[in-house]
């Protein structure tokens, strides 16, 4: 965490404007953790990415997706950036309704605020999407061997998820090799 902490404080000296930083690795990785660790040390608004899952695309559309599709559509990064992103870079207070399995039009009927800060997190895969370039500052991989993080995984949801891992694995394993290979980010943070 010292060495994203260390990044952050340089890229904030002289700066105006909210920095964001993308957390971005496995499922699994430790990115939440992390980021809810960072954003302690400056109060710093995170958004969960998850929260934007584009609940609109149905298993037969997903399943037509190339590989590249589908590391592009599982976010509705459009929704995010309209409800969270450009809200809080306008220094002003972003509200929107979460994803939600269970809800019939995919999304959650609470809302979620964030506050505006000097530092604006970005906590999931994906989340380094050369798309987001024009408003990412800082990109960081949380980067944890595929094994391990797919045993953590596992742990967190409580089973072998054997269904998840079949439908993501090999988008996750695409982005980190051809979308975001490791030394296109700015920093990379092993998480062991």
């Amino acid at each position: 965490m010292q060495s994203i902490v260390s990044v952050i404080n340089q890229r904030l000296i002289g700066r105006v404007n909210p920095l964001v930083v993308s957390l971005d690795g496995g499922s699994g990785a430790g990115k939440s953790t992390l980021a809810a660790e960072v954003a302690s040390q400056y109060g710093a608004t995170v958004i969960q990415c998850d929260d934007f899952f584009d609940a609109t695309i149905t298993e037969d559309e997903w399943d037509s997706f190339t590989l590249e599709q589908k590391c592009h559509r599982c976010i509705d990064w459009q929704r995010m950036r309209k409800e969270a992103l450009l809200p809080l870079l306008a220094g002003k207070k972003a509200q929107y309704h979460p994803f939600s399995f269970s809800s019939g039009n995919g999304l959650a009927s609470h809302w979620v605020t964030k506050e505006p800060s000097e530092v604006i997190i970005l906590d999931g895969i994906y989340s380094s999407l050369p798309d987001l370039s024009d408003v990412v500052d800082l990109f960081v991989l949380v980067d944890v061997v595929p094994e391990l993080r797919r045993h953590r995984h596992n742990m967190r949801e409580g089973s072998a998820d054997a269904a998840w891992h079949r439908r993501w694995d090999s988008v996750e394993d695409y982005y980190f090799s051809a979308l975001r290979p490791p030394t296109s980010y700015d920093l990379i943070v092993f998480n062991t």
